[in-house]
């Protein structure tokens, strides 16, 4: 690997928080139980409103929610390729915590902080090999993006590289295994500023590919609207990528309306915005939160919680396929190999669309008291425990 390594000596570690001692592990919230869950398949997403209870928390095939308390709240989550029980939940923005849970024992196996004087910004992944875990982080005292990598087998900082840009966010792994894709959000923050951007003039969002083994730039893409940042993606088996903006308005000049999701395909030399009635964009309020893809389908679904919407689009056509109603809905995947969608709300609330008609499948709604769902969800194959 052609990373920049770091001396272990150089690396100075923050005192853990008081608050991650003596966290109990896989407490169990409460909940409904429905027959709703696909089988063999599990959801899991971070959520909890506070310190005491935030959590990495998954829908079981009992129908029941688990969660590992964390501490910290996490936002996105990478799974190791080749011992898949490991998960990773990576701390929102400007957290500086990650951990590793075993999902078959619902223990926490690893605790991962960034180095000093960075922060991380929510998401990772795997090298395909599962040697090394990515995660998106930035140096805050230069605004620099950067990718940092770690030892997959004890999280030991190995090396970094830059990511291009300021304030990556999303990162997936191409179907070539070697690629990285970065959503470069383009905005500047620092921990001590309260999360205000402090860039908005300047800011510059791009989606970039990396050689995740020599960090080498390939390719970097832009968006018309300097003021739309890129910030969640997903990846269709032909590598087309689609991807989530959220509009930094009060930067903008006029009040024209943005488009908030495109598409990048493999050999474009451009992203292409994906369309929708004006009465609908302006249901968005500037806001994606979260993007995934049905395979099976091929359409390409985005939640917009300001919006209280998640709309689908076609991958090929780049038409707008239908949308669906749902009180602050951000999280989003797919289940029963891209059949449906799973929808979630910070409500505890769980609905299932059919890939194909694009129809709710009301009598499969769950509902979890106590439990709020944040802003991602993924699928997890329950046959990965037995692998």
């Amino acid at each position: 690997m052609n990373h920049r390594f770091l001396a272990d000596a150089l690396i100075t570690r923050r005192t853990t928080l008081k608050a991650l001692a003596g966290l109990s592990a896989a407490a169990l919230a409460g909940c409904e139980k429905s027959s709703a869950t696909a089988p063999g398949e599990m959801y899991l997403s971070a959520q909890g409103r506070d310190d005491a209870h935030f959590a990495l928390s998954w829908i079981n095939q009992q129908h029941n929610a688990a969660s590992v308390l964390s501490g910290f709240r996490g936002h996105g989550a990478a799974q190791h390729p080749l011992e898949p029980w490991r998960v990773v939940m990576y701390s929102r923005h400007p957290g500086i915590y990650a951990m590793e849970v075993d999902i078959r024992s619902g223990q926490i196996t690893h605790r991962i902080e960034s180095p000093e004087g960075h922060c991380m910004h929510g998401h990772g992944a795997f090298s395909a090999d599962g040697l090394w875990m990515y995660s998106t982080e930035s140096d805050y005292r230069s605004g620099e993006g950067k990718i940092l990598v770690r030892d997959s087998r004890n999280y030991q900082l190995a090396g970094e590289f830059s990511t291009h840009g300021m304030g990556p966010h999303q990162m997936l792994m191409m179907p070539d295994q070697r690629t990285l894709v970065i959503a470069n959000g383009g905005l500047r923050t620092h921990p001590d500023a309260g999360g205000a951007i402090l860039n908005l003039d300047t800011m510059d969002s791009s989606l970039v590919y990396i050689d995740s083994a020599s960090g080498e730039l390939t390719g970097q893409y832009r968006l018309d609207e300097n003021k739309a940042s890129i910030r969640h993606l997903d990846v269709a088996a032909d590598g087309t990528v689609a991807v989530a903006t959220q509009v930094q308005r009060s930067a903008m000049t006029d009040n024209h309306l943005v488009f908030l999701a495109a598409l990048h395909k493999p050999g474009s030399g451009a992203l292409m915005p994906l369309h929708a009635p004006d009465s609908l964009m302006s249901k968005f309020n500037d806001y994606m939160g979260s993007v995934a893809i049905s395979q099976h389908e091929r359409i390409a679904g985005f939640t917009s919680p300001r919006g209280n919407l998640a709309a689908f689009w076609h991958l090929d056509s780049g038409e707008l396929a239908g949308f669906h109603a749902f009180h602050d809905v951000c999280g989003l995947t797919t289940a029963e190999q891209g059949r449906y969608f799973v929808l979630s709300n910070s409500a505890g609330e769980v609905r299932y669309i059919n890939a194909l008609s694009l129809q709710e499948e009301r009598n499969r709604r769950q509902q979890f008291a106590g439990m709020h769902w944040d802003n991602h969800m993924f699928t997890f194959n329950i046959r990965d425990l037995n692998a």
